[in-house]
């Protein structure tokens, strides 16, 4: 045991030195919570991630048959390819131009922005994924959006922090299109203990900072590039400094919420 020797009032004591005590790591749902990401939208940007809910109520079930898709009637299938929702009230074969319907559709539900979370610890990592749902991706390589578009219904995102088994942030990698990115934890701007994402207008990819970013084009459909590149444009994704948003975090299990059984 270590001494230790104080003198107080010219009298000497000796005291036993406390031990240290074990660093406790936080439990999951604690280190979930605090490392919530930021979103930086576009200025222009029209939809923020919002809960899946809205999005299952504006939709009907549909399976591909050979004369095209039709509604799936009673108990819901186990699943396949040959399924997908569809979001009645719009159509995404306008393009662009349905944005409008798509962000009354959602504004409609009155949701605040929510972010899906989970937490993993694997050998000597902590993974904290982090799920954003966009309830429609309309792409366009202009602002405003012109003739050259990509769009669909339904965009899930992502960022995830990486920990060590203490807690200790290490890195953070967010979703691109097709790939993704990865930084050191040293490196992210943060508020607080939360990283900072910027979010790509329409394409909703995720980047570290505001500006023009060129994707990597075998990501996306060869023959929207070659129109891309034919009509003078680039394959870029633009973030900017718009609304700022602090979504809610829903945890989320292997049964919840409901549409996760």
């Amino acid at each position: 045991m270590r001494i230790v020797v104080s003198a107080l009032l010219g009298c000497v004591a000796l005291v036993p030195a406390a031990s240290a005590a074990p660093a406790v790591t936080p439990s999951l749902a604690t280190l979930l919570a605090r490392h919530v990401p930021v979103l930086v939208l576009h200025p222009a940007e029209r939809f923020q991630p919002v809960p899946v809910e809205g999005f299952l109520a504006d939709s009907d079930l549909t399976r591909r048959t050979g004369s095209g898709w039709e509604e799936v009637g009673g108990p819901l299938p186990a699943g396949g390819a040959d399924l997908r929702l569809d979001q009645r009230l719009c159509r995404a074969v306008e393009g662009v131009a349905a944005t409008a319907c798509y962000a009354t559709a959602e504004s409609a539900h009155g949701a605040r922005p929510v972010v899906y979370g989970a937490a993993f610890a694997r050998k000597s990592r902590i993974d904290l994924q982090y799920w954003l749902w966009y309830p429609f991706n309309p792409y366009s390589t202009t602002v405003p959006p012109g003739e050259l578009w990509q769009v669909h219904e339904g965009d899930w995102e992502a960022v995830s922090v990486v920990l060590d088994r203490s807690g200790k942030p290490l890195a953070v990698g967010a979703s691109q299109h097709s790939e993704g990115v990865r930084r050191d934890w040293t490196k992210v701007a943060k508020q607080g203990s939360r990283p900072v994402v910027y979010v790509a207008l329409g394409s909703h990819a995720n980047y570290f900072s505001a500006g023009i970013h060129r994707f990597d084009p075998r990501v996306v459909s060869p023959l929207l590039i070659s129109v891309i590149v034919q009509n003078g444009h680039r394959p870029v994704d633009r973030t900017g400094k718009g609304r700022v948003i602090r979504s809610k975090l829903i945890r989320v299990t292997a049964t919840k919420p409901a549409w996760m059984a």
